[in-house]
């Protein structure tokens, strides 16, 4: 029977990447990864003594003397501009745009300005894709039309502002790569937007590629502003499903950060790249407790077979990473199937070929699990079926 094994080294601070393609994992490339520079008194009142009181005596009262009556002024008001209520009506917000097209942009700006307004698109790290003015007409209505770039996709925000003022509108928005057999793209599944990476562990990637250049995809992990790196990685892929590692500097500082994939040369038009905003945590943050699998959708399990599972668990009680395949029968409650321990590596890698009995077959759950306290316990469950 066939045993399927992959085996993925880290050593010192190196890193092994995966990509899988169309017809199966490609063969990765190691590479090494950069690390940087790592009260008060209080009075109390008494009984004044007696005093003589003075007969009355008669006093002169003087005339009253005639005065001149001033009449009040009447209030007056002071006129007071309105505030301008800018508004983007076209595309609407969490709009899913294709890079590379013509998008109309549209909204109104009430009462109309005099100045003309600003409308942006900004990426993750302050990126600007797109700026041009807009004038809004007599009703306040304002619109322009554009083509987006085709070099750079991702979460992104769509602004219009006052020229000289902080009046304006802003929407989430997100720039999806043109798709098609004749088209050169890159898509990033794996991190997703919020995600979070520890400083010195591994951190997974996960896209799809078509139409490479040069059959090469490069991740990385990057600053805030999408600059200094923390992590940068090139391999070997001639399209399709992609799968990649690297290993976090311990010396990136916590805070956002910038992660990106990307096929082709930076500032040059056959760039495809595709970026999102990241967290990074220092090792010792309590929050810093993570455990993935790294395995694609569709993992094979089949009777009297072994499956290879790999993916992180960081700041794993004893670096344990447990597993248990069970029967996801109602009828069978305690439906043990198999089960095994996992260790994960220094740097978070852990991976295990699980053997499944000949005799399993069926539905099944399969449960990977770290720590057992309240605030160490992951855990992850996943639906399967045994062939």
């Amino acid at each position: 029977m066939k045993r399927v094994h992959q085996v993925i080294w880290f050593i010192g601070v190196g890193i092994f990447l995966t990509a899988c393609g169309q017809e199966g994992l490609e063969t990765p490339t190691a590479v090494t990864a950069i690390a940087l520079p790592s009260p008060t008194a209080t009075l109390t009142a008494t009984t004044p003594p007696p005093t003589d009181t003075p007969s009355p005596t008669s006093t002169a009262v003087p005339s009253p003397t005639p005065t001149t009556s001033t009449a009040t002024p009447e209030p007056t008001h002071t006129a007071v501009a309105s505030p301008i209520v800018i508004t983007i009506t076209e595309p609407a917000a969490e709009a899913e745009l294709t890079a590379g097209q013509e998008i109309n942009i549209q909204g109104w700006a009430v009462p109309p300005p005099s100045q003309p307004l600003t409308v942006r698109l900004t990426m993750t790290g302050g990126l600007v894709l797109l700026e041009e003015a807009a004038v809004a007409d007599a009703t306040g209505e304002w619109a322009i039309t554009a083509v987006l770039s085709a070099t750079i996709t991702g979460p992104a925000e769509l602004s219009v502002i006052l020229n000289g003022a902080e009046t304006g509108a802003a929407i989430p928005v997100t720039l999806w790569p043109q798709t098609g057999a004749d088209r050169s793209f890159i898509t990033l599944n794996r991190p997703t937007v919020g995600d979070t990476a520890v400083a010195g562990y591994t951190l997974l990637f996960a896209g799809r590629v078509n139409n490479p250049v040069n059959e090469t995809v490069t991740i990385s992990v990057r600053d805030a502003n999408c600059n200094g790196s923390f992590a940068n990685q090139s391999f070997n892929v001639s399209g399709g499903n992609w799968i990649g590692y690297t290993i976090i500097s311990n010396q990136a500082p916590p805070g956002p950060a910038c992660a990106i994939a990307y096929t082709g040369t930076p500032g040059q038009d056959n760039l495809r790249e595709v970026r999102i905003p990241l967290t990074i945590l220092a090792a010792e943050d309590e929050q810093a407790i993570k455990l993935e699998l790294g395995n694609q959708d569709d993992i094979p399990f089949r009777a009297g077979q072994n499956t290879y599972l790999f993916g992180i668990a960081i700041n794993a009680p004893d670096r344990e990473v447990k597993l248990r395949l069970e029967a996801d029968d109602p009828a069978r409650p305690s439906g043990l199937i198999t089960s095994a321990t996992a260790y994960a590596n220094q740097y978070g890698f852990w991976e295990i070929d699980l053997e499944i009995p000949a005799n399993a077959g069926g539905g099944a759950l399969l449960y990977i699990t770290i720590g057992s306290s309240e605030a160490t316990y992951r855990e992850i469950r996943l639906p399967v079926t045994i062939e």
